[in-house]
């Protein structure tokens, strides 16, 4: 399962001090909880309301409710003041068990729509989860279930500027390495 959350920051003057506690700090507290996997951090290289995404592989939605999520990073922003961070959204989507790791050489394609991709792009479909499954723990992270549909795949940056014109795609490259928890 994919956690996926998107934001941006309303404050260029502290945006790579804040990126730099996001990516070290805050991604290290959330692998640090009981059913975070892996973790990778993305900005946006095509126009997008909000720049930042944050692609997190989760076991199951039941991390959202263990006492440990709050107290590690779950829902927090550190020293950070919360208004600085607009734009948010939070959704989990079934299809895969980890999200696959984008390298350095490499952008992270994401569909919102079945838009029609060139030839040999393998694109993974994922099911958003429903607000049967989501309610639960709206009040917990607010999590949002009003896309149904969301296709991932990893594509060279090389050739990628057709892509980024194709209408319901945006493609963003990495800020950090995909991080997996630590073997205990």
């Amino acid at each position: 399962m994919l956690y996926m959350v998107a934001c941006d920051f309303a404050d260029p003057a502290q945006e790579d001090a804040w990126n730099h506690w996001y990516s070290g700090e805050k991604l290290d507290d959330l692998l640090s909880n009981p059913g975070f996997v892996a973790t990778q951090r993305f900005k946006a290289v095509t126009p997008r309301k909000a720049a930042y995404l944050a692609v997190h592989s989760i076991r199951s939605a039941e991390v959202f409710t263990n006492p440990a999520y709050k107290a590690r990073g779950g829902g927090r922003f550190g020293d950070w003041d919360p208004a600085l961070m607009t734009d948010w959204s939070r959704r989990l989507f079934d299809g895969v068990a980890e999200s696959p790791g984008v390298g350095k050489n490499e952008l992270l394609l994401i569909a919102d729509e079945e838009a029609a991709l060139p030839p040999g792009i393998a694109v993974t479909w994922l099911d958003g989860v429903d607000w049967s499954t989501v309610g639960q723990y709206k009040n917990a992270v607010a999590l949002d279930a009003s896309i149904s549909k969301r296709g991932i795949a990893v594509v060279p940056k090389t050739g990628s500027s057709e892509i980024s014109k194709l209408r319901g795609v945006s493609l963003f490259e990495p800020l950090t390495a995909l991080k997996r928890k630590p073997a205990a």
